[in-house]
């Protein structure tokens, strides 16, 4: 098993955040990660990088215990992220922005240079790599973040919310590339509002609502769920 996540609990002082949850990642699938807003998604990611540190429970990554492990430590051992709010290097250009990110496992310019061109070449965004990031759309610097974590070789990647503000061809050339990164050997938890996107790519999902996992399946089971469609859609919905 790549990842194990065993009774991952955060509080913020009377806030429980994450609630006693558990789930797993086999090498090579995708994991899909949702659940309405404000349901603690996010707050896992942190948890699972070492942005937050655990209240309870345990993070194994490859065997190895992760619950107290730093960000940067989490990333030279193959575990990385994006992020919901994009925050590129805007006075960088792209090619240096992806740079940054394979300066985690390499320390010689030019050869982190070599990886960010072909990085940039995989996602299609080799054609900008001379461009100020702070001039890239919104659909282009979310597609910069997954570059830039790429470039950091990692073995499991998380995805936070990529798809999110992006019109239906950037969304369909979103799931395109998920799918290339999972056939380029990387494992994937993937979270996202898009349903018909998330359910697309998904071999299994996991179902938060209010800190607690509710649901977990293959999608067309999350999907006819009662417990999933009260949480997004209320109960009323849930009765019909």
């Amino acid at each position: 098993m790549l990842l194990e996540v065993n009774g991952l609990t955060k509080a913020f002082a009377g806030l429980v955040a994450v609630n006693e949850v558990d789930f797993t990642v086999q090498k090579g699938e995708i994991l899909g990660l949702i659940g309405p807003n404000g349901a603690g998604k996010t707050t896992i990611f942190h948890l699972l990088t070492g942005y937050y540190t655990p209240t309870a429970g345990t993070v194994l990554f490859n065997g190895k215990d992760m619950t107290r492990v730093t960000p940067p430590a989490a990333c030279r051992l193959g575990l990385t992220r994006t992020f919901q709010i994009v925050k590129p290097l805007v006075q960088l250009t792209v090619l240096e922005n992806v740079m940054v990110g394979a300066f985690a496992k390499i320390g010689n310019a030019k050869k982190a240079k070599e990886l960010a061109l072909e990085i940039l070449e995989f996602t299609g965004q080799l054609a900008c790599k001379d461009m100020l990031a702070g001039n890239l759309t919104l659909g282009m610097r979310k597609r910069l973040e997954v570059s830039r974590a790429l470039a950091t070789q990692p073995e499991l990647l998380l995805l936070d919310e990529t798809m999110a503000g992006l019109n239906s061809k950037e969304i369909a050339d979103a799931v395109k590339l998920i799918m290339k990164i999972r056939e380029r050997g990387i494992t994937l938890v993937v979270i996202e509002h898009v349903m018909k996107a998330i359910m697309s790519i998904s071999d299994r999902i996991v179902v938060i609502n209010y800190g607690k996992k509710i649901m977990e399946g293959c999608p067309d089971a999350v999907c006819n769920d009662q417990q999933v469609i009260q949480a997004y859609l209320g109960a009323d919905y849930a009765k019909r």
